[in-house]
């Protein structure tokens, strides 16, 4: 079975093991990885240390590849579907989101 070792309430490493009974510092790797927290018997993600200006600065980076991969579709010999224009206009308008710059994965728009 997969075991993280916990050090100082941290996941510092993921080994193979048969039985968890040799390290009192072992727990079942259900979920988690490298870095993350464990307390309580529950694992959380680590916090994320980039600043709100960074967290933007690579939304908008997302959002612009995602924007230019349907780019293609406003060349004026074709006409966008309206719910590739939705989409569209839902990923212009991350920046103005409740959550911005803090986006999680549900606060993404979904391609059609």
């Amino acid at each position: 079975m997969k075991a993280h070792v916990i050090e100082d309430g941290v996941v510092t490493n993921t080994i193979i093991v048969d039985s968890l009974d040799f390290a009192n510092n072992l727990v079942e790797a259900t979920e988690g990885n490298i870095g993350w927290l464990y307390s309580d018997g529950s694992f959380s993600a680590p916090p994320d240390p980039r600043t709100d200006e960074e967290k933007a600065d690579d939304n908008r980076s997302t959002r612009n590849r995602l924007l230019s991969e349907t780019d293609w579709m406003a060349n004026s010999d074709l006409t966008m579907a309206d719910n590739m224009k939705t989409y569209r206009q839902q990923l212009r308008d991350l920046p103005t989101h409740s959550n911005w710059p803090s986006l999680e994965d549900g606060d993404w728009p979904t391609k059609p």
